[in-house]
């Protein structure tokens, strides 16, 4: 008696085991069913929530925007399009969850990457063993020291961003004693380092250079040693929301010192942070040159896009909608295998976007120029000046 039990148990547990295995192969296969069933599936790690959401609300529209415009054209390789979205926050770890939540669940052939540098340094070894192509938005020099095969930069390198910031304060506005803030990470460290050796070369000196933390909500101390050591102007590097609070500080401070601040803090939703008085000495640089005046298909592009979400696109948003363009064109011509895929992206040569000419280097780099403006006095508006290529 107690033999069978054993043997029934066994059985029992077999069947347990197999039902176990059978659920997680119809798990598996239903999460890859879309890509089998006549859609496309590629992933999107965006900032929707928390503090990086400045930058990260735009990516997110840019790619719903189009997803439907490339689905009403015919999809992507014969196939509906979808792209599955997976909030990264402001988290590195959560950056890195997300790649493998998407890479496990959908097996895509390409992968949209975070908007931001200190993540995409985080996600980048998992890239490299998923042989999976990716393009990101995040300009930190960092990242392509890594000469990942499989990475496209979709906008401007910091080094291109720290030669522009430079060469305004000392060649445009004709300063001649330059300090530096900046946020203490991958991105805003390596960008100060690289500014300072362009303002050095043009002949200005630099007074000082102070560091922040990105979650730090007083930087007076940091402005103040600045102040003190006889700047001329400030350098600023920095995202949204912490240089939005550098302009505020000034102002409550009494700094009355011109500004050449990065593109972070020139997109429209960082800019409706600050008040007009904030900007009065305010330059800064953009990713694109974004205006109806550009020609019909930026002006079509601003206007759809500002009726469907009520905001204005901005450049750092909008390079990911030139990106799915430039996917499309690319598996359409080789398919979704992820080799031929990189390979293709690797070749791609003067394609015309609404941000930007995209032409792929040996690094991975697509965009190789930026814009530079002031802000129209008594509003938030940037007028631009012009643009400085690498």
């Amino acid at each position: 008696m107690a033999r069978k039990r054993v043997a029934r148990r066994r059985v029992v547990g077999r069947r347990a085991i197999l039902a176990g295995a059978t659920t997680a192969a119809i798990t598996i296969w239903t999460q890859r069913l879309s890509a089998q069933s006549g859609e496309l599936a590629v992933g999107a790690m965006v900032p929707i929530t928390g503090p990086f959401n400045v930058s990260g609300q735009q990516y997110h529209f840019s790619l719903q925007m189009v997803q439907d415009e490339i689905n009403a054209k015919g999809g992507v390789a014969g196939k509906k399009l979808k792209i599955v979205f997976e909030d990264v926050k402001d988290s590195n770890s959560v950056a890195v969850n997300a790649y493998l939540k998407v890479v496990r669940d959908i097996d895509p052939p390409l992968v949209f990457l975070s908007s931001y540098t200190t993540q995409n340094l985080a996600t980048e070894p998992e890239v490299t063993k998923a042989q999976i192509p990716g393009f990101y938005a995040g300009g930190g020099d960092a990242m392509h020291m890594k000469k990942n095969p499989w990475l496209f930069r979709i906008r401007p390198a910091d080094g291109i961003q720290a030669l522009a910031l430079a060469k305004h304060a000392t060649d445009g506005l004709g300063k001649k004693k330059i300090g530096i803030i900046y946020v203490q990470n991958d991105f805003g460290q390596p960008g100060a380092m690289a500014a300072e050796k362009i303002v050095k070369a043009n002949g200005a000196e630099v007074v000082g250079m102070e560091a922040y933390a990105f979650t730090d909500n007083d930087m007076s101390a940091q402005l103040q040693k600045l102040k003190n050591a006889g700047a001329d102007c400030l350098i600023c590097i920095s995202y949204g929301k912490d240089g939005a609070l550098v302009l505020k500080l000034m102002k409550e401070m009494g700094i009355d010192l011109p500004v050449v601040i990065s593109s972070g803090v020139m997109v429209p939703a960082a800019r409706n942070l600050i008040a007009p008085d904030e900007l009065t000495r305010v330059n800064g640089v953009m990713d694109a040159y974004l205006a109806p005046e550009r020609g019909p298909d930026v002006a079509a592009y601003i206007k759809t896009f500002k009726e469907r979400f009520k905001v204005d696109p901005d450049p750092f948003g909008s390079c990911y909608y030139d990106a799915a363009w430039i996917m499309k064109q690319v598996m359409d011509k080789v398919g979704t295998d992820r080799t031929k895929l990189r390979d293709a992206l690797k070749a791609v040569k003067d394609y015309k976007g609404i941000t930007n000419v995209f032409t792929t280097d040996d690094l991975g780099h697509m965009v190789h120029s930026l814009a530079v403006f002031s802000i129209k006095p008594g509003t938030r508006d940037p007028v631009f000046i012009k643009t400085i290529n690498a």
